[in-house]
């Protein structure tokens, strides 16, 4: 990781991501976050173009409009290569005025730097849960994209971009208001038999915290917020309802419902499925806001 992250700051959005603030150096111009700045991760994409920045670079991104689709990248950003290593000659060409980073290419974090400062940006606290007790994945998100606009002088862009997320939720609400809410559980299918599930620590608890809506799954989680499990895991809640995300995992499912094993989960058998396109589930703001607007869009009524 570039640098160690005081999250206690994140949390109350005071702290300067900028790895050239943090060294005493001066803030960025706003100038130079609308011109110059290259995402070295999926996540720091998402966070600066939701905040309306266009970033001169990004990696994977045939692969980033398929697996995480929103904020859309527009034509004409360059693509830097793999996310695990990016193209430094093509970044040395590049030119940008800034790179920020999730902190995960700490191995060429010195060849970055003679290129351009280092912003750090993290959407996603991986040390959530203390003592078995989750801390709020949201929260940390929002001061997260608060401290990264604050640090580009873009401090009205990220209110915006939390007033997207807060009109999402608003709406889903509304659209929940005198249904009896089902747990859920939320996954995704891996293969013929396990699923890939989201827990209390996950961005999704706290999306369905403030829906009102139950997470069926109480079992253990990493620290990504997900565990990987056998579907037969999931019988503790038979009255619960099953969210997939990915579209990939409609087929799988309807071939474990033929199978006797997994053919008695009441959510197969009564067909409480919905299944989601494919959504970023570390992402923070814009993540959150995908799921809500997904969820409230496709959640059927059979489910409340």
């Amino acid at each position: 990781m570039i640098g160690a992250v005081d999250r206690r700051r994140f949390l109350h959005a005071a702290a300067a991501l900028s790895f050239g603030l943090l060294a005493g150096g001066a803030r960025p111009a706003v100038a130079e976050a609308a011109g110059g700045i290259c995402a070295l991760d999926w996540t720091s994409a998402q966070a600066l173009l939701s905040l309306g920045i266009v970033p001169r670079g990004l990696p994977e991104i045939d692969r980033y409009r398929r697996s995480v689709i929103e904020p859309a990248v527009p034509d004409g950003v360059a693509d830097i290569g793999a996310r695990a290593e990016p193209n430094l000659e093509l970044l040395d060409r590049l030119a940008p005025a800034r790179f920020v980073t999730d902190g995960m290419l700490s191995a060429v974090r010195g060849r970055l730097e003679r290129i351009a400062p280092l912003t750090l940006y993290q959407s996603f606290d991986t040390g959530s849960v203390e003592g078995g007790r989750p801390r709020g994945q949201l929260a940390f998100a929002i001061a997260s994209l608060r401290g990264l606009a604050d640090g580009l002088g873009m401090v009205d862009a990220a209110d915006r971009a939390i007033a997207r997320l807060d009109e999402a939720l608003e709406e889903a609400r509304a659209g929940l208001i005198g249904r009896e809410r089902r747990p859920l559980y939320v996954l995704s299918v891996l293969d013929g038999r396990r699923v890939l599930i989201h827990g209390r620590n996950s961005l999704y608890q706290d999306v369905l915290d403030r829906l009102g809506i139950e997470n069926a799954w109480t079992g253990p989680s990493g620290p990504y917020g997900h565990a990987t499990v056998t579907m037969d895991r999931l019988t503790g809640r038979p009255d619960a309802g099953l969210v997939n995300i990915g579209s990939e995992g409609k087929r799988a499912l309807e071939a474990l419902a033929d199978l006797p094993l997994f053919a008695g989960l009441p959510f197969l058998r009564e067909d409480r499925v919905t299944i989601l396109p494919p959504i970023l589930f570390y992402g923070g703001v814009p993540t959150a806001e995908r799921f809500v607007r997904l969820l409230g869009e496709r959640l059927p009524q059979r489910h409340g």
